[in-house]
């Protein structure tokens, strides 16, 4: 038999909150463009999907977060791991015979120095240092460049193919913007200004630009 509190859990209106759990279960519906929605994959996340279709998540760089590639580890030999050992230690030891010399002012860092001391302690000579400090520069990784996906060429075509279309004035546009000309003519700054006809304050050059659209479709009327 269930509890007290349960049994007024059950009969509260107040529902539990499902909206996270059935976020987490709701597919994307991708509605936008018709190509990435035939090519999208609802298994994968979004910078997943947009990767896989040769596309940009974001335009600015990555902030952190990205997925790395991963590469594949073949282990190796144990001559290869033999080999390798021989030629390191080899390197050391001609590093280390080289600059061996402690006391060699081009081994010590510039703008410090040395302090040689004899049997009794006393300072006998003092060696500065020529080192210079080498400032290691970080390695650019250069982009390469990746052949374009198909889903690619598919949405630039589609991009060349559209064609702009041209807006027109409608019926009470062309009605304001001839009072407008029947008043102060080609003098767009007294139109910009005038606040009974113009109550929005459009600028001097929207107004021209819409003149001009009006008087190219009177034109086109008569000569119709």
């Amino acid at each position: 038999m269930a509890s007290v509190r349960k049994r007024k859990m059950n009969k509260s209106s107040y529902k539990k909150a499902t909206r996270k759990t059935k976020d987490r279960q709701r597919k994307g519906n991708i509605q936008s463009n018709a190509i990435i929605a035939a090519n999208w994959d609802p298994k994968l996340t979004l910078a997943q999907n947009y990767k896989k279709l040769g596309l940009k998540d974001r335009l600015s760089g990555p902030t952190g977060g990205t997925e790395k590639d991963i590469e594949i580890f073949i282990p190796k030999t144990e001559d290869d791991i033999s080999v390798d050992t021989n030629k390191d230690d080899d390197d050391e030891e001609d590093e280390n015979e080289d600059n061996n010399d402690e006391f060699d002012p081009a081994n010590i860092p510039e703008g410090t120095a040395k302090i040689v001391r004899d049997e009794d302690g006393k300072v006998t000579k003092i060696i500065y240092g020529t080192k210079k400090a080498t400032k290691i520069q970080p390695k650019r990784v250069e982009e390469v460049e990746k052949p374009k996906t198909e889903v690619v060429r598919q949405l630039e075509e589609l991009a060349s193919s559209r064609v702009v279309r041209e807006r027109h004035l409608s019926e009470r546009e062309t009605e304001w913007i001839e009072k407008l000309y029947n008043k102060y003519g080609d003098n767009y700054m007294k139109m910009q200004w005038d606040k009974k006809l113009n109550p929005f304050q459009h600028s001097a050059g929207n107004l021209k630009k819409r003149v001009i659209k009006w008087k190219n479709s009177n034109e086109s009327a008569t000569t119709a």
